[in-house]
């Protein structure tokens, strides 16, 4: 079998290749990374290749080499695609993996790979390109990837989950999927689909009548026979002339969905006898009225709607609680920030969704991935979270996955502003958060837990069995990141720090004598003035946000670090303005996150 990987720059393709050879230690299969093998073969950096001849003659070595590649005599192989490889020279036999991560589409920034619109922002570049690709990508692909944030490099646990998810082998999940469109688009697509879930891994197969024909269903329980299908109500039809195929589909689901707004429930019923009930509401206005047609004994009361605040999400988790095996709530918002609720009431719930290919106005935002269904502990009470906003580009979930598996304890990451903190960490205390990273711009409310008036921001928090003990490892992870550059006293007014926020503190703890500097009005932070002096050393710490400026055109410092290792980071795209050396705030994250650990576990042993 050959095996193509695609996807947008960035997204960890080239990585993703190697973990996928030390996955299958196959010693005769062949994995290649196509942008090295280009490297080796002309001898220059695909940089230098794209200044030096343009990007039609990459294009040309790039084909020319793939095609050499694919044709070698190995039963075997394995080819990671750049991310503008022309698709439609893919031969029909090679199986395409798209690898997907959600922040894909917001944007990367580069220091060692080529400009290639360069009139742009390095951002609008990367961007403009994303939208055509993604359409390009979702066309070819066989297969879809979601790939969590997070550095994979040691992490055994997310390692052992991907392996599986990839190779297919794919336990009973407990938990139904909804066939898109998509998923029929291809038939090899549907090959892959039916090969990993057949065989009762799902708890059923929802068919929603607004996104198939009856034909395309009946496809589906054809082929896929013995399964559970959940055959879902979603749109006005002419209930008097429904075609004889509907009532096939219908003779072959085991459960029937009947949408609230589409009127009167009593026509179920009568369109679907003798099979189990769901009565889902997606519109929260009419709770009250819904609520009243529990009498009627229908087997689920499915609450789905738009959920705007914690306030609503506690009082609709409070209303599933007083019938858990009957109620049903699953939360929905625009952008997914409720897959965390929906990962943590995997246990309990009777009916969970999880995406296969996600779709955009197709299946909920907030159900969460395979990959991340798979990962998830079933737990008794207590759970860690990544606590922030915005928050979902986070690695924490990796990056701590080892060490809450040994717990069997589930790790999420959960958006929440500023405002919405007092009622956010007192539901999810309800809910059993024991450990949590936070970050901006939470550190400061973070430190006032059980009034610990003694800290003014922490990243770190523990539930003990009476009160929260917090930590800060912020300054742990910052002389992590610098190595030493600039800690001698003498020096340090050759430092020059960018922006601050809720790290401030921190940052003139660790380095009294530099120089600081607000992000927003360019002035020296105590002196209120415009300094023209350029430093050797540049500490960014600064979000990317519509008040952030860049510094002074007359600044040319040696090196950058960056407090901030997205690879959207303003930091990084200033380090590449200039052309100088950089550091992301990746060693930062980790040596930060170790101490996260060594807390926590101080905080078990200490059973406070």
């Amino acid at each position: 079998m050959i095996r193509a990987l695609i996807g947008h720059r960035g997204t960890g393709k080239s990585e993703l290749v190697k973990r996928l050879q030390f996955y299958t230690r196959d010693q005769q299969a062949l994995f290649i990374d196509l942008d090295q093998e280009i490297e080796k073969k002309i001898g220059k950096t695909i940089r230098e290749l794209f200044m030096e001849q343009g990007e039609e003659y990459f294009r040309n070595v790039e084909l020319q080499l793939f095609t050499e590649m694919i044709q070698r005599p190995v039963e075997n192989i394995v080819i990671g695609l750049g991310a503008g490889f022309p698709l439609q020279n893919i031969p029909e036999h090679v199986q395409v993996l798209w690898v997907r991560r959600q922040t894909d589409l917001e944007g990367r920034i580069f220091l060692d790979r080529p400009r290639l619109e360069s009139q742009l922002s390095p951002l609008e570049e990367f961007q403009k390109r994303g939208v055509i690709r993604e359409s390009l990508y979702r066309q070819r692909a066989d297969e879809i990837y979601i790939m969590p944030e997070g550095i994979f490099e040691n992490r055994h646990y997310a390692q052992s989950i991907e392996m599986n998810l990839l190779a297919g082998k794919i336990p009973a999940l407990n938990a139904g999927i909804c066939i898109a469109p998509d998923t029929l688009a291809r038939d090899t697509r549907w090959s892959l689909f039916k090969q990993k879930f057949s065989g009762g891994k799902l708890s059923f197969i929802e068919l929603r009548d607004d996104l198939l024909s009856f034909d395309e269903m009946k496809r589906i329980q054809n082929e896929m026979p013995g399964e559970v299908y959940l055959y879902s109500f979603r749109r006005e039809q002419d209930w008097f002339q429904l075609p004889p195929e509907f009532f096939e589909v219908i003779e072959n689901s085991q459960w029937v969905d009947w949408a609230w707004e589409l009127g009167s429930s009593e026509r179920l019923k009568k369109l679907a006898p003798g099979k189990k009930t769901v009565l889902s509401l997606h519109d929260s206005r009419y709770f009250s009225e819904w609520q009243k047609e529990e009498e009627k004994s229908f087997d689920i009361m499915k609450l789905a709607p738009l959920v705007d605040n914690f306030e609503q999400l506690e009082k609709f988790h409070n209303w599933q609680l007083e019938s858990p095996g009957k109620r049903n709530f699953l939360p929905r918002s625009d952008a997914g920030r409720w897959e965390w609720y929906r990962l943590l009431q995997k246990k309990d719930r009777s009916l969970s969704f999880i995406q296969f290919i996600r779709e955009d106005g197709v299946s909920a935002s907030d159900q969460p991935t395979i990959w991340k269904w798979m990962a998830q502990e079933n737990f008794s009470s207590d759970f860690a979270a990544l606590l922030g906003y915005p928050a979902h580009h986070s690695y924490t979930p990796v990056e701590h996955s080892d060490f809450f598996h040994q717990r069997s304890i589930p790790v999420v990451t959960i958006e929440i502003q500023k405002s919405e903190w007092p009622s956010a960490i007192s539901f999810l205390r309800k809910l059993g958060l024991k450990y949590a990273a936070v970050t901006s711009p939470l550190k400061g409310l973070a430190a006032h837990q059980e009034d610990q008036a003694t800290k003014k921001s922490v990243n770190t928090l523990f539930r003990g069995v009476q009160k929260w003990v917090s930590e800060s490892t912020d300054l742990q992870g910052f002389q992590e990141l610098i190595e030493g550059s600039g800690m001698i006293a003498p020096l340090q007014s050759e430092i020059y720090v960018w922006g601050g926020g809720g790290t401030l503190e921190m940052l003139k703890a660790a380095l009294p004598r530099a120089r600081y500097f607000s992000s927003r009005s360019t002035l020296e932070r105590g002196s209120n003035a415009s300094v023209n002096e350029s430093p050797k050393v540049l500490v960014w710490a600064a979000p990317r946000t519509e008040e952030t400026q860049f510094p002074p055109e007359l600044w040319r410092p040696q090196i950058i670090y960056d407090l901030n290792y997205k690879e959207d980071s303003m930091g990084r795209e200033y380090a590449q303005k200039l052309g100088v050396a950089y550091e992301s705030g990746l060693a930062m994250f980790k040596e930060q996150a170790r101490h996260q650990r060594l807390f926590w576990k101080a905080q078990e042993e200490s059973g406070i």
